[in-house]
């Protein structure tokens, strides 16, 4: 390592945010950080005339600590940065589980979550639009963002009361002009952050795992499988016949026999 090698380690820790960090990098940096402290505090000691070994000594416990502290430093740094990525990646699941949902799911949830954050009483004034003594709420959630011809018409909705936008997505024109007419806008991270504070968000997690299990289960059981378990028991029968242990090879391969018959019976066709 030179001097150049220390400037691009520093440069790496700026960006670790960004890049993550590699298990090989982070040990290098701590091995750099501990030899580049130690040679120089040994060549301190020794100028100012300790015995060789008392420096080296010394020098080594500098070191040590210098790549404690800078390995500190870096797991704070990996830790905080897959802590903010975890925390995007569950946002961006939650906006899209809400987008997934049909409108009137989305109307009776945001009507009992907005119910937790205001005193008044939140009530449906039809499907995606809610009402409080003071707010209108228009629920904007799909994949697609917010146009500005859908804000104006929002804005030519007939009511005195405060026009409170919420949504997933909107293009930079349209958000302007929600600015322009006074309508509050609440999009993306805001939604979540309000959701997350009072505790309503949903349970994407479990449903994840609910569809995994259940696109696990019709690849398993589909009928295109039935053929697959009837070559593998027919080969499992037939290597019994030369085998000097044959019974393992007979019960699993009547099983396996057994699941074609049902698989292609039973199966899932699609």
């Amino acid at each position: 390592y030179n001097i150049f090698s220390f400037f691009s380690s520093v440069k790496y820790v700026k960006t670790v945010k960004n890049y993550g960090m590699k298990k090989s990098a982070f040990i290098s940096d701590v091995l750099f950080a501990f030899f580049l402290v130690w040679l120089f505090t040994l060549c301190v000691f020794r100028y100012i005339r300790l015995s060789l070994f008392s420096a080296l000594v010394l020098s080594g416990v500098c070191g040590i600590l210098s790549a404690c502290s800078v390995g500190a430093i870096l797991q704070h740094k990996r830790k905080s940065f897959f802590v903010k990525q975890s925390e995007e990646r569950k946002q961006q699941s939650v906006l899209d589980f809400l987008c997934l949902w049909s409108d009137e799911k989305k109307t009776e949830y945001f009507r009992e979550a907005l119910s937790k954050t205001s005193e008044s009483t939140i009530r449906r004034s039809g499907t995606l639009r809610l009402v409080g003594e003071e707010d209108f709420y228009f629920l904007h959630f799909r994949f697609a963002p917010v146009t500005a011809d859908e804000v104006a018409a929002t804005a030519r909705w007939n009511t005195d009361k405060k026009k409170i936008l919420l949504c997933n997505r909107i293009e930079a024109n349209a958000a302007a002009l929600c600015a322009k007419l006074g309508i509050e806008l609440h999009s993306g991270e805001a939604v979540y952050a309000a959701l997350k504070k009072v505790e309503a968000l949903p349970d994407v997690d479990d449903a994840t795992l609910q569809e995994k299990k259940k696109r696990r289960l019709r690849f398993w059981f589909h009928k295109h499988n039935a053929r697959r378990f009837f070559v593998g028991g027919a080969l499992l029968l037939l290597t019994s016949l030369w085998t000097p242990f044959p019974y393992y090879y007979l019960v699993f391969g009547s099983i396996l026999l057994l699941s074609a018959v049902f698989v292609r019976i039973f199966g899932y066709a699609e």
